[in-house]
């Protein structure tokens, strides 16, 4: 059993209007998706993860006549917050229920597990840009098959593949393969030492990427790493 960890990004109209949305806003970060079904109608249901205001998201989704019904939930408790109390107004850890009608190009993209006998191995990392970075598990041939007959207009890049393993349920393995680089990068030049020994421009000129994408994915690792660590409050 092969997995293979692609990019996909939709062009400048995004998946779907209400995600490019979410993108366009400037104040919603799309962290990840969890989980995408298709229900009997033709209609998707996605439930992502929002680093957002919970009033910013709810004005996005009532302004799309694309979605058909959202729900928006804090993740609950102070370990979800970042440097603010807990309310409306803090920039919160949030899970959004979006139940949508979808254009092709996301029809597209979502069923082809379904048509390919593959299994997505969540969570689908979100890309600021508007794209996504999905793991497939599957075999090899099944795998290039699938890629292959993704709409045009998808832009597609491989990232990894190699032979499966089930992962241990460790913090480090709930990383993506590229968030685990990043991270290793980081700690083996010292970005995490006393006084810190490395800087955002040094690891992207290693990693031969944008600062901005660097400080983007280590936000994302501490963000799952502490939050697992750091216990709810009833």
């Amino acid at each position: 059993m092969r997995y293979a960890e692609v990019s996909l990004h939709p062009g400048p109209e995004g998946f779907h209007p209400a995600d490019r949305k979410l993108v366009d806003s400037g104040a919603i970060q799309r962290t990840a998706i969890h989980h995408v079904n298709k229900l009997d109608d033709g209609t998707v249901v996605v439930l992502y993860e929002l680093q957002a205001r919970q009033p910013a998201v709810e004005a996005v989704l009532s302004s799309d006549q694309d979605v058909l019904d959202f729900s928006v939930s804090p993740q609950s408790s102070a370990d979800t917050t970042r440097g603010h109390s807990n309310g409306a107004d803090s920039q919160q850890t949030l899970h959004t229920h979006i139940h949508i009608t979808p254009p092709e190009t996301m029809l597209s993209v979502f069923q082809l597990p379904q048509e390919y006998s593959l299994v997505i191995d969540t969570p689908i990392e979100c890309l600021s840009t508007g794209g996504i970075t999905v793991r497939v598990i599957g075999d090899q041939s099944t795998i290039t098959d699938a890629v292959g007959s993704l709409p045009e207009q998808v832009e597609t890049e491989l990232l990894a593949t190699g032979e499966y393993q089930p992962r241990a349920r460790t913090l480090y393995s709930q990383l993506t393969s590229r968030q685990q680089d990043i991270l290793r990068a980081a700690v083996d030049a010292g970005y995490y030492s006393v006084p810190r020994e490395t800087t955002h421009e040094e690891l992207a000129t290693e990693l031969d990427i944008a600062p901005v994408t660097v400080g983007e994915h280590l936000r994302k690792i501490e963000a799952r790493v502490l939050g697992e660590l750091v216990p709810s409050v009833a």
